[in-house]
């Protein structure tokens, strides 16, 4: 059974479709099936999720930071937590599932610790730690792509990797990993 990926645009910018769409013919020619959406709300947004389809990666290109993310209309405006939930309760992601926020600071570790909190099903979440262009993110996206299905590298080595042809900031959290951690800043959250 071949992989899946599901790319939400969200974002609304003019050079949006060219990131998108450029991320999905990449899929297909590592093989994997892929299916672009674009979301005009947060309802739709639900409605793409709740599909009964299954994937092994979710894109999702959005204006972010470090409380969620939103379209630049504001008609699509959700905290990470409220993301999380919406993909647990549709049960749409595979085992080892990877988040990927094409999203402006997408890589924080808070971000990627309050979706691990929320979501079990999730396993990695990998997003840039600045703001970066459609331009940026498509390429810096491609080449965690390449290295995940055509070097079988490791998510988080591949999201290194990142760095190393770009010079751009990634971030790759792998639920396992973090464990500890996890149970640290739930604790911390839990006090405030």
């Amino acid at each position: 059974m071949s992989k899946r990926i599901l790319v939400l645009m969200a974002c609304g910018s003019s050079d949006e479709p060219h990131e998108c769409n450029g991320i999905c013919e990449q899929s297909q020619l590592y093989g994997i099936e892929s299916l672009c959406k674009c979301v005009r709300d947060n309802d739709e947004l639900e409605q793409i999720l709740s599909t009964n389809a299954h994937f092994d990666y979710i894109y999702l290109s959005a204006h972010g930071n470090s409380e969620g993310f939103a379209s630049e209309d504001g008609n699509v405006n959700m905290s990470w937590k409220n993301l999380a939930m919406l993909l647990c309760n549709s049960k749409c992601m595979n085992e080892d599932s990877i988040l990927m926020l094409s999203c402006c600071r997408g890589g924080l570790m808070e971000i990627a610790y309050d979706i691990f909190l929320t979501c079990q099903q999730i396993c990695y979440v990998l997003g840039p730690r600045q703001s970066l262009t459609s331009a940026d993110m498509h390429i810096c996206f491609g080449v965690f792509l390449y290295n995940v299905e055509i070097r079988n590298i490791d998510p988080v080595v591949a999201c290194e990797k990142i760095k190393s042809a770009t010079d751009q900031r990634f971030s790759c959290y792998d639920r396992e990993e973090e464990s500890i951690n996890l149970i640290n800043y739930n604790q911390l959250c839990y006090f405030d």
